[in-house]
């Protein structure tokens, strides 16, 4: 029974270590001593080294295994850590208890640790712990005797997280408080112009498991309108780690006056409706550029995705800045500015990395808050290889949908290496001699660092991509001079500006 027993623990703690896919995954490496109480009747002090893993159950649970090498005796081991403060600073206290088996300890039996310790995130990925047990062992010897043992046993270690999960922390230049004020809170919902979409705020975009299946996961429903945002000033810049330094624009704190955004991405079936008011060299001018299709690496074809029902509610993607700007200006609207795109996307999370709070894609339970490239778990991982539709995860605090992944967004600034040449108050660049143009957001193909809020990139505007979409942006006093102005689809014909084929 005690073979048998032994022999469970040593499977379980090297599935754990080697094959565990569960959220929050870690494997960990630790060195120390082991000291045994002042009352054994022979006093000894080993040195020990455990090699292990853990894998998240919750926020609070993770369950540990681990080999435990000593230099008299070694064990298999396995147990619970809880992490009350889990998420609220870079160092995570937590406590343990655990049982494990003696390998080859000789009338060492059985071993129960009791401990605390301390987390400490150093980057995305790596960390340090620091352990303190109490090791009660259990002997017996060639009698049948049992006695106990008491061992004190400090370690410290080095921790790697294959997610990458770091706890939310305060920045030194925040300027704005995690909860934004009511003075940058969304001031009304504005419906939207013919959007042909229908509001269903009551979808719950989550599916039960921390995998979906794509097959058995819900369609959810359309969403539209605009969503009216007031005055606010914010930091723009990138909040997260950037060892590569790829990211180069700095920080700059701006205002921006009030302004209205689309709720979600302009979708397939708003986009052929727009295309189904124009004829003639317009048409053809507007017609997405099926030429990049073969980048997106998919055996269906475009017509399968921009034609067919099934994917109606999806992005419209391969776009030119071009037609994304004339597409909104058809629609009495125009492309938001980077930084009202930002504004928007952090909601008032003053140094957010995402548009949700932490440091990771994925929410206290494992769900993904995104569709994105999960390296390690692939495209599909959230439930979606390519686009998804365009309110299937949960939207930001301010209601909008996809800031995160999904498909990139045209904005209308000219890409400028740094945010020196803007200004304070709505900024905005221009630069008619520059071809490049700034994307927003990242896409499907992204992975989880390009997807953050602060994250730039840039596309010749003249290039489609099955990767960027966009998502249209309106002045308030538009509307506030005539409430009641509505889009003449007789005369988009007319608006629509002449574009060059592609």
């Amino acid at each position: 029974m005690r073979r048998s027993l032994s022999i469970a623990v040593v499977v379980a703690t090297l599935a754990l270590a080697t094959g565990g896919t569960a959220f929050a995954q870690s494997f960990f490496v630790n060195a120390g001593g082991v000291f045994n109480e002042q009352s054994a009747a022979t006093r000894s002090t080993q040195s020990a080294i455990q090699l292990g893993s853990r894998v998240g159950l919750s926020s609070l649970f993770k369950v540990v295994g681990q080999l435990s090498l000593q230099s008299q005796a070694s064990s298999a081991e396995l147990g619970l850590q809880v992490y009350p403060l889990r998420g609220r600073s870079r160092v995570e206290p937590y406590a343990f208890l655990g049982y494990g088996r003696y390998l080859n300890g000789g009338i060492r039996k059985s071993v129960v640790p009791v401990g605390a310790g301390i987390a400490i995130h150093l980057r995305r990925h790596w960390g340090i712990n620091v352990e303190v047990a109490n090791r009660t062992s259990l002997l017996k010897d060639d009698s049948g005797i049992g006695t106990t043992l008491s061992e004190l046993s400090p370690t410290i270690g080095v921790t790697y997280n294959l997610s990458g999960i770091v706890p939310q922390r305060r920045r030194p230049d925040t300027f704005m408080s995690e909860v934004a004020p009511e003075s940058l809170m969304p001031a009304r919902e504005i419906p939207s112009v013919d959007s042909g979409l229908s509001d269903n705020e009551n979808v719950d975009p989550y599916f039960d498991d921390a995998d979906p299946d794509v097959a058995a996961r819900p369609a959810p429903a359309s969403v539209g309108g605009m969503t009216q945002l007031r005055d606010g000033m914010f930091i723009m810049g990138l909040a997260d780690e950037d060892p590569l330094s790829m990211q180069t624009a700095g920080f700059k704190r701006v205002t921006v006056a009030a302004f209205k955004l689309d709720k979600a991405e302009v979708t397939n079936a708003q986009y052929r409706e727009y295309l189904s008011t124009l004829s003639g060299q317009q048409l053809a001018a507007m017609q997405p550029d099926t030429t990049v299709w073969h980048e997106a690496g998919f055996r269906f074809s475009w017509n399968a995705y921009f034609e067919g029902s099934a994917f109606d509610n999806h992005p419209v993607v391969a776009l030119t800045y071009d037609q994304a700007k004339a597409y909104c200006s058809s629609m009495g609207k125009r492309l938001p500015t980077e930084a009202e795109w930002e504004y928007a996307a952090r909601a008032g999370r003053a140094g957010g990395i995402y548009p949700w709070s932490g440091y990771e894609p994925r929410d206290g339970n494992g769900r993904y808050l995104a569709n994105y490239n999960n390296g390690r778990s692939g495209y599909a991982a959230d439930g979606y290889a390519f686009t998804a539709p365009v309110n299937a995860y949960k939207p930001n605090p301010w209601g909008f949908y996809n800031m995160s992944g999904n498909v990139a967004e045209w904005v209308e600034d000219a890409f400028s290496p740094t945010y020196s040449v803007l200004s304070d108050f709505n900024p905005f660049h221009e630069d008619d001699a520059e071809v490049l143009r700034v994307v927003r957001g990242g896409s499907w193909a992204s992975d989880a660092f390009y997807i953050g809020v602060g994250v730039r990139d840039a596309q010749p505007k003249d290039q489609a991509s099955p990767f960027v979409g966009v998502r249209c942006a309106q002045d308030v006093a538009d509307v506030l001079a005539n409430p009641a102005r509505s889009v003449n689809r007789a005369s988009i014909k007319e608006e629509t500006p002449e574009l060059q084929q592609n």
